[in-house]
């Protein structure tokens, strides 16, 4: 869609009076192709054609010199390009993200109205998109492209691309041509245009941190040269995008592989840090002796081994392993640990990286992901990215040690990371422990599970009372996404000119709610200022709905339209399905 004609299509959506469902005015329009709805378009970046780029050409520099280059052109100041179309086009896209967020979604810093708002805002943006496609696709790659509840590309002329949780806004891509576009590689690069505009310090951006060894200076004191946060305490993932976003656009292939090596060395080195803390002392005393034993072969640096031994040597130098019997500690299970448990875990830890980078290289570089049973997803994954040697032998048991690529010495630059975190846990014991046992595995989300008979919840909320004003509403209504009972259209519970189902929706789902009334049976999605009658979930013996509970017929939950409204939440798609779209008036 040219630029021209979607400017005129907007324009006749205003002058048409029988619309109804969306603001004109605030930028909301159907595709013009598959009539979904959408509040922005994402303009289609000149040789945007990912596939066949000469910039994908795997180059026979050593990963010391890619390091080098990277830190190279991260130092270099982005510039906005001239002003024309495509660049107005962008800055829109980007007022389009922030005017459809609410403001408490767009203020991650310390500080308000700090810079750092705005850049961790746009990686916020980038990170929402690949971990909602990921729950499309199942929470995991092992169905390869297969997305069960993707979005329809519209016959491959307009795309609308995932909307965010926090940040709702749908983006349909301008397109000229009929080359094989990606519309994710649109996005990140309006904003790494954005990104590159802000200057950042090592805390947000540690790359010599991760390459280099660094020497105290005498002249500063030595909590002064202490760092905030940890190295071993930041998320990888987070790291990754903002890498990528910081690099001048089209990104190489080969400096890309280059920044995920290196993530990747930190990343293990997580997971022998949190594996250490879930083991007993009897545990840590045999390993760590087991693995100083073979510190001296060749491949002492890929023996999860070895360095399992090392980590639990320098962090025992400090308090981290003293304070046994903390609350952390006790939830972990007490299991004995094999090498077979141990590399299970340290690919578990690690999985949840590889997925989210791999759908990162399948966007910016067009590659096909690899299909795979979920035993092999770990080395799948890592060999798609780059990670395994191209010399290693698959007839051998699989050890995702050999996926590392220490960029200096690897006992050199852990001494450094663990000084960190003993550093830490001299002011902070118990905290330094609880932030190294992280649980990396996250649940699919999901609405509320109901019970099977409708009377269970009518029994139950019908004369409960409302936490708020004390009083039993009449109008109760249920939050099928985290359970809070609230009234509906109660003026006893308005805050701010706002009815509490409302003011739920806006904290709860960022504008989005899903309610069950109880006096009715049936369920109304708000989504921002509009709302509309979902229809119910619980069906009488003959397949039919009771609305208003007039007939007084049992009612028992029908799990495949349950099925259906938690996919069409989880898929953004209630604005294309539900078409009965009204103005609530901040009334319900």
């Amino acid at each position: 869609l040219h630029i021209d004609c979607h400017k005129s299509y907007m324009e006749s959506l205003r002058n048409d009076q029988v619309l109804q469902g969306f603001s004109v005015d605030k930028g909301e329009f159907t595709c013009p192709l598959c009539r979904q709805f959408a509040n922005s378009v994402l303009p289609c970046y000149p040789g945007s054609n990912v596939e066949n780029n000469p910039w994908q050409r795997p180059s026979n520099k050593s990963i010391q010199d890619l390091i080098k280059e990277v830190e190279e052109l991260q130092g270099r100041p982005g510039a906005f390009p001239s002003e024309t179309n495509l660049s107005k086009e962008m800055e829109s896209v980007m007022k389009d993200i922030k005017n459809t967020t609410q403001k408490k979604y767009r203020d991650y810093s310390k500080t308000p109205g700090s810079p750092d708002n705005d850049f961790l805002f746009m990686y916020s943006v980038a990170r929402t998109n690949l971990e909602l496609e990921l729950i499309h696709r199942g929470g995991n790659l092992c169905s390869g492209g297969a997305s069960t509840a993707g979005k329809r590309s519209c016959l491959n002329f307009c795309f609308i691309i995932f909307p965010f949780t926090k940040s709702e806004i749908i983006l349909c891509q301008y397109r000229k041509s009929h080359d094989k576009v990606y519309p994710k590689y649109q996005l990140f690069h309006v904003l790494a245009l954005h990104m590159r505009l802000y200057s950042i310090d090592s805390e947000y951006n540690p790359w010599r941190k991760l390459t280099q060894l660094e020497e105290m200076n005498p002249q500063l004191g030595y909590e002064e040269q202490q760092p905030e946060v940890p190295i071993l305490y930041h998320d990888v993932t987070s790291l990754l995008l903002i890498q990528i976003l910081m690099m001048p656009q089209p990104l190489r292939k080969d400096h890309f592989t280059c920044i995920v090596k290196v993530l990747f060395t930190l990343l293990y080195t997580q997971a022998l840090a949190a594996l250490s803390v879930k083991c007993s002392e009897e545990d840590r005393s045999a390993w760590k002796h087991a693995g100083a034993l073979k510190k001296s072969t060749c491949d002492a640096e890929k023996s999860y081994e070895v360095l399992l031994s090392f980590v639990i040597s320098e962090l025992f130098k400090g308090k981290l392993y003293h304070e046994e019997g903390t609350q952390e500690c006790a939830m972990v299970n007490p299991i004995a640990w094999s090498p077979e448990s141990m590399e299970k875990c340290l690919q578990d830890f690690c999985l949840p990286f590889l997925r989210i980078t791999s759908l990162l290289q399948h966007h910016l570089f067009g590659e096909d992901l690899p299909s795979c049973q979920e035993e092999e997803e770990f080395s799948v994954l890592a060999s798609c990215l780059g990670l395994l040697p191209t010399f290693y032998q698959t007839e051998h048991p699989f050890i995702s040690a050999s996926c590392l690529d220490w960029p200096v010495p690897a006992f050199d630059i852990i001494t450094q990371w663990c000084f960190e975190i003993k550093s830490f846990t001299e002011r902070h014991a118990e905290q330094g422990k609880a932030l190294l046992i992280q649980e990396s595995k996250w649940k699919l989300p999901h609405l509320l599970q109901l019970p099977e008979n409708y009377n269970t919840i009518f029994q139950y909320y019908h004369r409960k009372t409302c936490s708020v004003c004390t009083k039993v509403p009449k109008d109760p209504a249920v939050c099928l996404v985290c359970g809070t009972f609230v009234c509906l259209k109660g003026l006893c519970c308005k805050q701010q000119s706002y009815c509490e189902c409302v003011l739920h929706s806006q904290n709860c789902g960022a504008g989005t709610g899903i309610f069950l009334l109880i006096n009715a049976s049936v369920i109304i999605i708000i989504r921002g200022h509009r709302f509309c009658l979902w229809g119910s979930v619980y069906l009488d013996a003959h397949g039919e709905e009771d609305r208003d509970l007039r007939r007084g017929k049992p009612l028992y939950i029908c799990k495949e339209r349950y099925k259906v409204l938690e996919q069409q939440w989880i898929s953004h798609t209630f604005d294309h399905i539900n078409k009965r779209w009204g103005p609530h008036y901040n009334g319900l």
